[in-house]
């Protein structure tokens, strides 16, 4: 690319998405380099800031902040620093149409166990306004329904699961497999297929038609991820309508329909800045010299290609999203090539219970509170950020923080690699 922007983001996951809006927000040009959907197209569509600590459940994450370890980036970061970057990532969701609003219990804040296809509860922080977190609580009769086809989502195994949760056994349960919106369908549907469905008017009819006999006869209706694929509230609205109660969608396997609305939403708000997305690019290498990193060399469809700025945030993900790359018993940064320190004893990275306190679970970039690598092997860059899952300190899936992490630390380096571009740091 020829034209020289003020921030470059590598990775179109949550943290790049967010380090892009934020330094778009401050006044930047600003090119986002992506391979792909990035970790939104397996993401549920909701916020998970802390459900966990030391295996243990949370209802405030607030509190249990305070009981992790020093280097995780909630506390890298601090508290002050975090509800900042919430706020902002929420003002740009209602701005962009879809706002997020977080439970309540006794009139606080706290996170919300949400049903999954599985039978179980996942706490998280925010939801999309359109589902109201209270009437889980309150709900008696709950349909739980799914669609023919949808080999992902059984509604006896959903009930037999949820009635061992304090809370959910008093509920009266009705199991519904709706009608497949076509005859002879040549393969098994996905979420995706049905809220692609859902997406238009006259395609999503069928699936109010197959609700209505239900209506008027429920407090709560449970579905799969099929209410659109994209950031449209409307829908949601839609269906409620058709089955006269409220209609919350459960977590499901990907492909992340939640995330994609995210990921809509988001760069709904991008779109209204100074700002380029650049796909199907393979961040290969960076140029640096003098202090500083001059360029990422991105491998492209048609060939490789140099991306210049003043400043950069790496959001490139972890071990599967490419910005971790794993050889036996090291693991290096897969742009700058830094070099991560792991214990010498590759089996103590792991413990024999899968949902153990896994060590390579926490592996990443060291950085300080400006999302800048830190340590011996680090870049001696000062306009080079880090962002996200490639970021070492926390374990986003037994913390169930993945999310929250990538919102904080995005905004954090997005708002620091702004900075320093407008303040004219520069090779």
């Amino acid at each position: 690319m020829s034209r020289r922007v003020d921030v470059l983001v590598a990775g179109s996951g949550m943290a790049g998405l967010v380090a892009a809006l934020t330094a778009a927000h401050a006044g930047c040009s600003v090119r986002l380099i992506s391979a792909g959907m990035g970790s939104l197209a397996l993401s549920g569509g909701n916020i998970d800031l802390l459900g966990y600590v030391n295996g243990k459940r949370v209802s405030d994450p607030w509190q249990g902040m305070q009981e992790l370890a020093p280097g995780h980036p909630y506390r890298l970061l601090g508290e002050s620093t975090v509800r900042a970057a919430l706020d902002f990532f929420q003002n740009a969701m209602a701005d962009s149409g879809w706002p997020m609003h977080t439970g309540l219990a006794d009139g606080r804040p706290c996170n919300t166990d949400v049903p999954t296809i599985l039978g179980t509860l996942k706490p998280t922080w925010l939801l999309p306004a359109a589902l109201d977190p209270a009437v889980l609580q309150t709900a008696r009769r709950v349909l739980v329904a799914s669609i023919h086809g949808l080999r992902d989502c059984r509604p006896s195994l959903v009930i037999g699961q949820l009635r061992r949760y304090r809370g959910w056994a008093e509920k009266s349960f009705t199991p519904a497999l709706l009608p497949a919106p076509q005859e002879g369908a040549p393969r098994s549907i996905t979420a995706l297929d049905i809220a692609r469905l859902a997406d238009k008017p006259h395609t999503r009819q069928w699936l109010l038609e197959a609700l209505a006999p239900y209506a008027g006869q429920y407090d709560l209706v449970l579905l799969p991820p099929v209410c659109g694929s994209g950031a449209e509230p409307e829908i949601f609205r839609a269906m409620s309508s058709a089955v006269g109660c409220p209609v919350m969608e459960m977590l499901s396997i990907p492909p992340g329909v939640g995330g994609l609305r995210l990921r809509a939403a988001l760069l709904r708000s991008l779109n209204r800045h100074d700002f380029m997305l650049v796909e199907n690019a393979t961040v290969l290498r960076a140029e640096t010299a003098e202090g500083a990193c001059a360029a990422l060399l991105a491998d492209t469809t048609l060939g490789e290609r140099r991306h210049t700025a003043k400043a950069f945030v790496l959001a490139t993900g972890g071990v599967l999203g490419g910005g971790i790359a794993v050889t036996p018993g090291k693991i290096r940064e897969s742009v700058f090539g830094m070099e991560i320190p792991v214990p010498p004893d590759v089996a103590s990275w792991s413990e024999e219970d899968v949902f153990g306190n896994h060590a390579f679970s926490r592996m990443g970039v060291s950085v300080d509170g400006d999302m800048r690598p830190v340590g011996q092997d680090a870049p001696q860059a000062r306009n080079v950020f880090f962002a996200g899952r490639s970021i070492g300190g926390y374990d986003f899936s037994a913390e169930k923080s993945g999310h929250g992490v990538a919102i904080a630390t995005g905004w954090q380096a997005g708002r620091a690699a702004a900075a320093v571009a407008l303040a004219g740091e520069e090779r």
